[in-house]
C-alpha cells in the first residue's frame, strides 16, 4: 500500500489515469466502485452535532424560574464560542472538500486494474498492489477484493458473471506480476495506469492539474474562529436576555410569591421591581386569599413590624383560620386529630374552644362505653367514669401490675409429698413450679390479655394500657402510683387434697388460686376492688396419658401444675374483664 498525491503526479500520468477511468483508454479498469469519501459528511456531521449541542445547551434552564441555568454565567461563554466555531469550521471544511471533489478531472471512486487497486475517492490516492491480493470472491451482488494487510473493497458485480470476473481479476494480477518480473515496458503500461513510461507524447499540456480551493483558501480555521469569537458572545447575551424576560413574564403572569422568590434567586434585570413591589404585594394577597393558618403565620413572621390596622386585620384573619382548622379536626371525631391541631399550632389562641372539643370526644366515648357496659358489677361503670375524667386531664397512660403474695402452704405440700410412699424425688416438690421463673411468663400472658382487652374495649384511642413492673412480695400494701394502675395480687395455696398416680409414679397436690384486683386512680381514695378464688382440689393427671411417652418425674409435675395454673389465670382474666366489658361476639 502506498499513498499518491494526484496533483503531484506528472501531467502525462495524470492524463493516462483520467483517460483510463473516464474514456476507457488502456489500461481500462476491470472493476469500478464509484463514489467520493465520507469526509464531507463527517464535517457536516460535526456542524450538525455542534448545532444540536448549542440548541440543547441554550434551552437548558431557559426561562425556568427554579433552575440555576436560567442565566448562563460568563464561565460558559467559551463553550458558546467553541460550538459556534465547530458549526462554522464544519461547514467551511465540507464546502472546501466539495469544491475539491467537484474540480477533480475524473469521477471519484475505487478502481481495480490488473496491477493495482487505486482508491481515488479523493485527490489523495491510496494504491494497493495486486500482488498482495489475499482473496477475490463473490459476496451477494458484489465482488469482494481483500488484501493481505486487511484492506478490502466491494465492487458492484453489475452485468458481469461472478466466476468470470474472479478469473479476470486473477488473470490480470498474474499478467501484472509477469510484467514486473520481465520489466516489459509495454506490459507495464498496459496493466498500471500510474506507471511512468520511458517516453511520453511531446504534444499536449505539460503542467500538472492544479488544485481548486474554496475562496478562503487555507484560511478556513481563521474564518471559523472569527465567526466563533463574534457570534458566540452575541448568542450568549441574546439567550440570557430572552431567558430573563421570559422568567419575569412567567412570574408576573402567575403572581405567586414562590415564583417571585425564584426570580430573585436566578434573575437579573428586574431584581429591584420584584424585591420592592411585586413580592410583598403577592405575599399579602396570598396570605389573606388562601385563608390558611400557616400562610398567615408565615406572613406574620416575615413582617414583624406591621401597622396597627393591618395587625388587627391579620389577628382577626388568624383567629378565623384557626377556628376553621379546629372544625376540620373535630370532623375527624378523634382525639388524635385535636391533639395534632394543638401540636401543629401551639399559639392557636383558641384554648377554650379546643378544650370544649376535646371534652366532647371524652363525653362521646364515655357514653358509647356506658351503652355497651355490663351491669353485673355496680361499681365498675362509676369507676370507669372517674377513669375517663382523670385521663382527660392527665393523659391516656394506664398500667397493669402484678403482686405475688407469699405462699407458705406450698412448703407443707412439699413435706407431704416427701413423706408419701410414691415420692419421686425433690424435683417433684410442688413449690418448685411456683417460683419467680414460672410466675413471670404467667403474669405476662395475663397482663397482655388485660391490657389489650381494656384498651380496646373501653376506648382504644383514649387509653394506652401497658404492663408495668411487678410489685415485690416484700412490699407492704400497694405502692404510690403516678398513673391509673390495675394491681393484680395472686397467691397459690395447697388445698389439702392430693392425688396419687401410678403411671407416671408420683403425688400431685390440689391447689387454690386467690386473686385480688385493685384498680387505683392517683389521688382517688376509693379504688375499684374485686376478689375471686379459683379452686382446683384435684390435679388433672389425665392429660399425662395423652403424651407419648408419658413424662417422667419432674416433667410430669411441670405439665400438670402449669395446666392448672394457666387455666386459673385465664379464667380470672375473663371474669375480671366481664365486670367492665361485654362478652366478645360468638363466631
Amino acid at each position: 500500500m502506498k499513498a499518491v498525491d494526484f496533483y503531484k503526479l506528472p501531467r502525462s500520468i495524470q492524463d493516462r489515469f483520467v483517460g483510463s477511468v473516464m474514456s476507457g483508454f488502456p489500461p481500462a479498469p476491470i472493476l469500478v466502485a464509484k463514489g467520493g469519501t465520507r469526509t464531507k459528511a463527517v464535517w457536516l456531521g460535526l456542524s450538525f452535532g455542534c448545532f444540536l449541542l448549542i440548541v440543547v445547551f441554550a434551552r437548558l434552564g431557559y426561562g425556568s424560574l427554579d433552575s440555576r441555568l436560567s442565566l448562563h454565567s460568563a464561565a460558559v461563554l467559551p463553550l458558546y464560542v467553541a460550538l459556534v466555531f465547530g458549526i462554522a469550521f464544519g461547514l467551511v471544511q465540507a464546502y472546501s472538500w466539495l469544491v475539491r471533489e467537484k474540480a477533480l478531472p475524473y469521477t471519484a471512486g475505487v478502481y481495480l486494474f490488473p496491477a493495482c487497486v487505486i482508491d481515488a475517492r479523493s485527490d489523495q490516492f491510496v494504491v494497493y498492489d495486486t500482488k498482495d491480493l489475499g482473496a477475490v470472491d463473490i459476496v451477494g451482488p458484489a465482488v469482494r477484493v481483500a488484501f493481505a494487510g486487511g484492506a478490502q473493497f466491494l465492487f458492484p458485480l453489475g452485468s458481469h458473471s461472478g466466476p468470470a470476473i474472479v478469473s479476470e481479476v486473477n488473470a490480470g494480477r498474474d499478467r501484472a506480476m509477469h510484467a514486473r518480473a520481465t520489466d516489459d515496458p509495454k506490459e507495464l503500461v498496459a496493466v498500471d495506469p500510474l506507471h511512468n513510461p520511458r517516453f511520453s507524447s511531446p504534444v499536449g499540456p505539460r503542467e500538472s492539474y492544479a488544485i481548486k480551493q474554496a475562496p478562503w483558501g487555507r484560511l478556513g480555521v481563521a474564518v471559523a474562529a472569527g465567526l466563533g469569537v463574534v457570534l458566540g458572545p452575541s448568542l450568549w447575551a441574546l439567550r440570557n436576555s430572552g431567558s430573563d424576560k421570559r422568567m419575569y413574564a412567567i412570574a408576573k403572569h402567575e403572581d405567586k410569591t414562590s415564583l417571585y422568590r425564584d426570580y430573585l434567586a436566578h434573575g437579573a434585570k428586574f431584581q429591584d421591581q420584584v424585591a420592592g413591589i411585586d413580592l410583598p404585594r403577592a405575599e399579602l394577597k396570598e396570605a389573606i386569599g388562601r385563608q390558611e393558618v400557616q400562610a398567615l403565620l408565615d406572613f406574620k413572621r416575615m413582617h414583624p413590624s406591621l401597622q396597627p390596622p393591618i395587625a388587627k386585620e391579620m389577628n382577626l384573619a388568624i383567629r378565623t383560620a384557626m377556628l376553621g382548622e379546629l372544625e376540620k379536626a373535630k370532623a375527624a371525631r378523634s382525639l388524635a386529630a385535636l391533639t395534632g391541631f394543638a401540636k401543629a399550632y401551639p399559639e392557636h389562641g383558641i384554648e377554650p374552644e379546643l378544650r370544649g372539643a376535646m371534652h366532647a370526644v371524652y363525653v362521646r366515648e364515655l357514653d358509647a362505653y356506658k351503652k355497651r357496659a355490663p351491669t353485673k358489677d355496680k361499681g365498675a361503670v362509676p369507676f370507669i367514669e372517674k377513669l375517663f375524667a382523670y385521663t382527660e386531664k392527665r393523659g391516656p397512660k394506664v398500667e397493669v401490675r402484678f403482686r405475688r403474695k407469699p405462699n407458705p402452704s406450698l412448703e407443707r405440700a412439699d413435706q407431704f409429698v416427701l413423706k408419701h410412699p410414691s415420692f419421686a424425688g425433690v424435683i417433684t416438690y410442688p413449690s418448685r413450679f411456683f417460683d419467680e421463673k414460672h410466675a413471670t411468663p404467667r403474669e405476662q400472658t395475663l397482663g397482655k390479655q388485660l391490657a389489650s382487652a381494656l384498651g380496646e374495649g373501653i376506648s382504644p384511642e383514649l387509653f394506652q394500657v401497658s404492663i408495668g413492673t411487678p410489685v415485690g412480695a416484700e412490699v407492704e400494701g400497694l405502692p404510690e402510683v403516678t398513673v391509673p394502675t390495675l394491681f393484680v395480687a395472686h397467691v397459690t395455696d395447697w388445698s389439702g387434697h392430693s392425688l396419687t398416680s401410678t403411671k407416671p409414679r408420683g403425688v400431685f397436690v390440689g391447689l387454690n388460686y386467690l386473686f385480688d384486683a385493685t384498680f387505683v386512680i392517683p389521688g382517688d381514695p376509693k379504688p375499684y376492688k374485686f376478689s375471686y378464688p379459683i379452686y382446683k382440689p384435684y390435679a388433672p393427671t389425665a392429660i399425662l396419658k395423652e403424651e407419648d411417652p408419658i413424662p417422667g418425674p419432674g416433667a410430669a409435675e411441670e405439665k400438670v401444675y402449669e395446666a392448672m395454673t394457666q387455666d386459673a389465670f385465664e379464667r380470672f382474666g375473663k371474669i375480671l374483664l366481664s365486670n367492665f366489658l361485654p362478652p366478645p361476639p360468638k363466631n
